[in-house]
């Protein structure tokens, strides 16, 4: 596989500053940004012990993943998406995270066994992608990490969006410096952008516009009770929406809408 210099540079800046770069396919034509990682803390919330775990989690997770990284470009990794591989050994790459859990929310059974299944916010990326690129055809397994590049807006991972000072102050810091990885060139090839992160941008002073080379349209626009914001390239080459955190009660009706101006704009792009 072949990995562009931007990319290449994009993963040295993230290994040097402890950044999270991403998951999927760097070579996607879609760039999903979320809120932030999902995790599971042990320890009471707002104490000294719970900053200090998931600020190592994070630690660990962004060294993690830009040396992984690093060794797929060392040994031009390209991704087999076989079936039967196991599941550890498609987790361990970041190209290959979490591909082939079943297309259906996870759920624990009577049994205590858990049914395969995945995250409601990579069901609603899975249904964009199906969409967009499969003219709807369901598929039994997520597989929009083949056209996907999926990275978070802010990289401190936690179980809930919760409101306690210190963990704003470690957001802001986070946010902060992750707007010098954004503003790289490889985060603006991509032609379609899509900021699943809420408020976060405004609460942050995340400037999209600046970082993305995007002018917005000045019309926030409403699918299904909805709110999302169209922002265009001065050439009309690249789409950013921005929009809510993809996760519970998501309407499909907007999701179809949101897939359906992808779809046009992608076109449209190769027609230019």
């Amino acid at each position: 596989m072949k990995y562009s210099k931007e990319f290449e540079d994009a993963v040295s800046f993230a290994k040097e500053h402890t950044l999270f770069l991403g998951y999927g396919n760097p070579n996607g034509k879609i760039l999903m940004v979320g809120k932030e990682h999902y995790f599971h803390h042990k320890h009471n919330k707002d104490t000294k012990d719970f900053y200090d775990e998931i600020v190592a989690h994070r630690n660990v997770e962004n060294i993690n993943n830009a040396l992984s990284w690093e060794n797929n470009i060392k040994n031009k990794f390209v991704p087999n998406w076989d079936s039967v591989i196991p599941r550890q050994l498609l987790d361990s790459n970041p190209q290959t995270k979490y591909w082939n859990q079943k297309n259906k929310r996870n759920r624990q059974l009577k049994s205590g066994q858990w049914n395969g299944g995945t995250s409601s916010t990579y069901t609603y990326y899975q249904k964009i992608y199906q969409n967009v690129f499969l003219s709807g055809n369901k598929e039994e397994c997520i597989n929009f990490q083949k056209e996907f590049f999926i990275t978070e807006l802010n990289d401190l991972p936690a179980k809930k969006d919760y409101k306690f000072q210190k963990l704003k102050e470690l957001k802001n810091k986070f946010i902060t410096e992750r707007q010098n990885l954004f503003n790289l060139p490889y985060f603006k090839s991509f032609p379609v952008v899509i900021i699943a992160s809420g408020h976060y941008s405004r609460d942050f002073n995340f400037d999209i516009e600046k970082t993305f080379e995007v002018e917005w349209d000045k019309q926030t626009k409403i699918s299904n009770s909805t709110w999302y914001n169209l922002h265009k390239s001065s050439d009309e080459k690249r789409l950013v929406i921005h929009t809510r955190q993809l996760s519970n009660r998501v309407s499909n009706i907007f999701i179809d809408d949101m897939s359906e101006l992808v779809k046009e704009f992608l076109q449209s792009s190769i027609e230019k």
